[in-house]
């Protein structure tokens, strides 16, 4: 069950759910706006070499940080994360998706989309830039939303509880992580 406007606002008002950030919530119907931070990490466009799952993809990402906008230039690959920091009860869990209004632009934003009960965290969004011209978006954008809904029963073990929990804790955007499932050849 995905929850209402009511709902979402009980549960932080109970402080089952935490959602922490600078700007104020803006709360839909159904879900929550979520702000643009000001932390990018850039796939080089040197790389050459292309990116392996095996391998570590650190060295293929630039850092580009306090930044009052940024120019998403068209066909490239960031990585960006929200203002808020959310912290997921034992029986909630969410999903986020790009707002329509940035999708009509030109602008996809994936952000890996799922978020198990427990996760804590900011959330890393995927952008890429559709069009033929560079977009350029301003620091603390509403860029995204976030659908919470409720679990049937508490989870038995929580993304926090899990010893493979890769994300858990992120305070910027996170590169991949994949290689972990192979043992880093790194």
């Amino acid at each position: 069950m995905i929850l209402s406007d009511k709902s979402i606002k009980e549960s932080l008002r109970c402080r089952e759910l935490e959602i922490v950030g600078e700007l104020p919530l803006y709360i839909g119907p159904s879900s929550v706006d979520l702000h643009l931070d000001n932390k990018a990490l850039i796939l080089k466009k040197d790389s050459a070499e292309g990116i392996h799952f095996d391998q570590d993809p650190s060295d293929r990402f630039q850092e580009y940080n306090d930044w009052e906008e940024i120019t998403i230039h068209p066909g490239e690959f960031y990585l960006l994360h929200t203002k808020e920091w959310i912290k997921f009860p034992r029986n909630i869990a969410g999903f986020i998706q790009g707002r329509s209004s940035i999708a009509r632009l030109g602008i996809n934003i994936h952000a890996a989309g799922f978020f198990d009960p427990g996760f804590c965290g900011t959330a890393t969004l995927e952008v890429t830039n559709f069009t033929q011209v560079p977009i350029t978006i301003p620091a603390g954008t509403r860029i995204a939303q976030m659908v919470f809904m409720e679990v049937d029963k508490d989870v038995m073990i929580s993304y926090a509880e899990k010893k493979d929990s890769k994300y858990q804790g992120q305070k910027s955007p996170v590169i991949s992580k994949i290689n972990k499932d192979y043992g880093a050849r790194n």
